[in-house]
């Protein structure tokens, strides 16, 4: 046997110690505390917001630089008047070719012009209205001249008007047939243009001609474009 001292200097295992203490009465360790249980992830809240409507497309104001028969093709023109014609439908001639044109007191708007103009130089001179008008408008830096095509009758006589607003100081008619060829073009000086003022041009032949109503010098404004015809 070890002495009392020996045994109290000899190591203890731990299994040993705790029988020990187990026999000795020693309290049990207090039992392992479980970790707290994770809060719940809280629900993120995604605000939609709805997109801003569209801005709204402004409704397009008429100008005066509206050009209803704008075109980078020739126009064509439809005629009024078709072979065969009755003479009798067509007004008697009352008036003077020469001299119907310089009775107009011009005002300066296109419309009101070249309805005077008709009035004076159309029916009372025994015509009657060859092509619908040409309503156009023109610039002399962005879009000088207008140009339609017209299929012409033999037998018939034609008179050419082109009247423009009094933003254009002079405007002009160019005829041309195929090939362009220059045939004929205005004299006057101002808002009225008329293919020789004098007369009427009378055809011997079926013919198609260009008509090209533009601005000579500077200015721009409306303009009305229209031809009428009598019997030879």
């Amino acid at each position: 046997m070890f002495p009392a001292t020996l045994k109290a200097l000899l190591p203890v295992s731990p299994l040993a110690g705790a029988l020990l203490l187990s026999a000795c009465g020693a309290g049990a360790p207090p039992p392992a505390q479980e970790p707290p249980a994770a809060a719940a992830p809280s629900a993120t809240v995604v605000a939609v917001v709805a997109p801003p409507p569209p801005p709204a497309t402004p409704t397009p104001v008429a100008t005066d630089d509206d050009d209803p028969d704008e075109s980078a093709a020739p126009i064509p023109l439809v005629p009024e008047i078709t072979r065969p014609w009755d003479k009798a439908t067509f007004p008697a001639k009352t008036g003077d070719d020469a001299k119907c044109w310089q009775t107009v007191a011009v005002t300066g708007t296109a419309q009101r012009d070249f309805d005077a103009l008709v009035a004076s130089c159309g029916a009372p001179q025994g015509m009657q209205e060859y092509a619908r008008p040409a309503h156009g408008h023109l610039h002399s830096v962005t879009d000088k001249r207008d140009t339609f095509t017209l299929k012409l009758l033999k037998g018939l006589c034609y008179r050419y008007f082109a009247v423009a607003d009094s933003g254009i100081k002079d405007i002009d008619i160019l005829v041309e047939k195929r090939g362009n060829v220059l045939v004929g073009d205005d004299k006057q000086t101002g808002s009225i243009a008329i293919i020789d003022a004098g007369k009427p041009w009378c055809m011997t032949e079926d013919i198609e001609y260009s008509f090209h109503v533009e601005v000579d010098g500077v200015g721009h404004g409306k303009y009305v474009f229209g031809v009428w015809a009598r019997p030879k």
